[in-house]
């Protein structure tokens, strides 16, 4: 082999270790390209007032399916685009600056791959393109603008190892893996909850001055509203709660705990999810008028149709003008929540919603609510407007008397007939004389009557002295007319003063009422069930026994009726009552005991199911733990003579008399 054919060998051998070296050794990044590109920003510079839409794409892990959401902005702000939902307004302003703020000022930290295999090791597979039970996909955020183009992608991967805050990341046209500094990825979801003002309400909690809980139910066959109770009227100021129209037993009082939760959760009233209402509904709302008429025509019928679907009735009532009206009413009852603005929120309750629960508060079933708001002047401060007395008139002039008039014989002072005499022209002002029979404890000294002043004594009565006296009462009528004119003045600038601040309250009120109902018209919200649960309260949750201090007795002695039922512990097996009409007759007892002062001894000998009835209801002396807990928590409250209010316990309905 001459020199020329091994130098042509070697070459050919260069070149083909050459090809084995590219096809063989695994990939590589050029280092001259990754230096070139770090710390550069991952997107050109664009306008992100040009962004008018965001969508995001992301795999449910729970249901191993895609999930995405639109926010898109038009005339009237940003609003959440869903698949078979309703457009919704969106909280999204700070949100799209943020998702644009990431997207504008995210740089490079460095490469971890630039080829396509690898994009699943860095969990940056598109969420739209791969199959949801594959590993390794990311979230996918883009910015568009108004025609609909993306102004920036990115695909949002894992965490990267050795860089905090740092994510792997790729545009979706490219297959480069780049590692950038993403804060708050997990704050931009597809969850509803997350781009949606959640307290709907807007309600200070601070503000509540009154609340009304109304648990009534809704009896279809009748066309009804069913009461076990009548509404509990609950006022709140200097946080410290008072029913309001009722009465609490002696050994009760109000569970503040439970009250002061119940306004907690009016403040952090959360909607997990909204449905529309009709337009036709909405537009009433819209104009204050919760009612609307003629259920017959089939517009409206599909106004009925809408509420009852979600647990909502309409009954008839009868309007200020006298007329018959629907009103809408809620399945489970309703609460007034009245503010110190004069604004008072209506929430009605309807039936379990069933359906995707993206809020993680949720717990369990969901339920439907019918919010709107109103004007309640009575919520606002009392007017208190000053009286006003009457204007003082001038005195009659002094009647000249003839001696025909002053003669007792005279036909006027008789008051029967004549002229000046006529009945009733005169009224008799003379005083009432002592009853008939009447003695004194002593007679009283007999005593001259005093003289009469020198004045008087002295100067005959002549036309000149009237005319002097009568000039001087004349002057001093002027002056007290004038000051009390003055007066009445004052106080009619005062309560008009007053009276234009209260119409200014009412106006104000009226502006706020409007722009929630603006709001809170359009929509049927869903709230949690654990929601539910902390503003829906019975009696039974807000009230409690007094708890038993560390000074009460070690022991008390009490009597009381039993009226047991069926099925109860230790019941008679004669006994057939149901649990209802055990306590019913138990608060019959109760009544006549106190409204009618039936003596307690006999009425437990005649009605009490317990032992103790042959000794008239006497237990004697016990202690605390003696009974059960029920039963001593209301004995040991009562103050001796006094009787409890009806106490359930296992044995049945219980009237306990403290006797010791």
């Amino acid at each position: 082999m001459n020199e020329n054919t091994k130098s042509i060998a070697f070459i050919g051998a260069a070149v083909l270790f050459a090809l084995l070296a590219i096809f063989t050794t695994p990939e590589k990044i050029d280092p001259t390209s990754k230096g070139s590109r770090m710390g550069q920003s991952l997107f050109e510079s664009f306008d992100t007032r040009a962004a008018v839409g965001i969508e995001i794409v992301e795999i449910d892990e729970e249901n191993i399916e895609a999930k995405s959401i639109e926010i898109a902005q038009n005339d009237k702000g940003w609003w959440i685009r869903r698949p078979q939902k309703p457009d919704y307004p969106a909280n999204a302003d700070n949100q799209v600056k943020d998702v644009s703020t990431i997207l504008l000022d995210l740089q490079i930290i460095d490469i971890a791959s630039e080829g396509a295999g690898e994009h699943a090791k860095f969990g940056v597979l598109d969420p739209s393109k791969a199959q949801p039970s594959e590993q390794g996909i990311g979230k996918s955020i883009a910015l568009k603008n108004s025609s609909g183009s993306n102004l920036a992608q990115l695909i949002i991967g894992d965490e990267a190892a050795d860089f905090p805050n740092a994510r792997y990341v790729r545009k979706p046209q490219e297959n480069t893996v780049f590692i950038s500094e993403v804060r708050n990825a997990n704050d931009v979801s597809t969850k509803f909850v997350d781009w949606v003002k959640k307290d709907f309400l807007d309600l200070d909690k601070w503000n509540i001055k009154q609340v009304t809980l109304d648990n009534y139910e809704v009896n279809l066959a009748q066309g009804q509203l069913n009461r076990k109770d009548n509404p509990f009227v609950l006022d709140y100021d200097n946080s410290e709660w008072k029913l309001n129209g009722s009465t609490l037993a002696d050994s009760e009082e109000l569970d503040k705990e439970k009250l002061d939760a119940l306004k907690d959760a009016f403040d952090d009233l959360e909607i997990i999810d909204v449905e529309s209402k009709p337009d036709i509904l909405v537009n009433n709302l819209k104009q204050g008028n919760e009612f609307f008429n003629n259920l017959k025509d089939q517009k409206n019928q599909a106004v009925v149709q809408s509420l009852q679907q979600k647990g909502f009735y309409t009954v008839a009532v009868q309007n200020p003008q006298g007329q018959q009206v629907p009103k809408v009413v809620s399945n489970k009852g309703e609460i007034l929540v009245g503010m110190k603005d004069g604004v008072e929120y209506v929430l009605r309750f309807g039936d379990i919603y069933r359906g995707s629960e993206e809020d993680e508060n949720s717990t369990g079933d969901s339920r439907y609510i019918y919010a709107l708001a109103r004007v309640n002047p009575s919520l606002l401060d009392p007017l208190n407007l000053e009286p006003v007395p009457s204007p003082l008139t001038s005195p009659a002039p002094p009647v000249q008397a003839s001696p025909d008039q002053n003669s007792s014989t005279s036909e006027g002072a008789e008051g029967d007939t004549g002229e000046k005499g006529k009945q009733g022209d005169v009224p008799d002002i003379t005083p009432p004389g002592p009853p008939p029979n009447f003695v004194p404890d002593s007679a009283p000294p007999e005593t001259s009557p005093p003289p009469p002043p020198a004045a008087i004594q002295e100067k005959p009565v002549t036309d000149a002295n009237v005319g002097a006296q009568a000039g001087e009462e004349n002057a001093d009528f002027t002056q007290k007319k004038a000051e009390r004119d003055a007066e009445i003045a004052r106080i009619n600038a005062s309560n008009a003063n007053k009276q234009r601040e209260f119409n200014e309250k009412v106006a104000k009120a009226q502006k706020r009422v409007n722009e929630l109902n603006e709001d809170l018209a359009g929509w049927y919200y869903v709230i949690s069930d654990d929601v539910y649960k902390k503003i829906r309260l019975e009696r039974k949750d807000f009230v409690k026994v007094k708890e038993v201090t560390s000074d009460m007795p070690e022991e008390v002695k009490a009597s009381h009726i039993l009226i047991s039922f069926k099925g109860a512990d230790r019941a008679d097996p004669q006994i057939t009552r149901t649990k209802e009409e055990a306590q019913t007759e138990a608060e019959r007892i109760r009544g006549l005991i106190l409204n009618q002062n039936k003596d307690f001894a006999e009425m437990a000998g005649q009605y009490s199911d317990g032992p103790s009835k042959t000794k008239g209801g006497d237990l004697g002396k016990f202690k605390f733990e003696t009974m059960a807990k029920a039963f001593s928590e209301a004995a040991f409250a009562l103050e001796v003579g006094s009787v409890s209010e009806v106490v359930e316990t296992g044995f049945g309905f219980h009237v306990i008399k403290r006797t010791e």
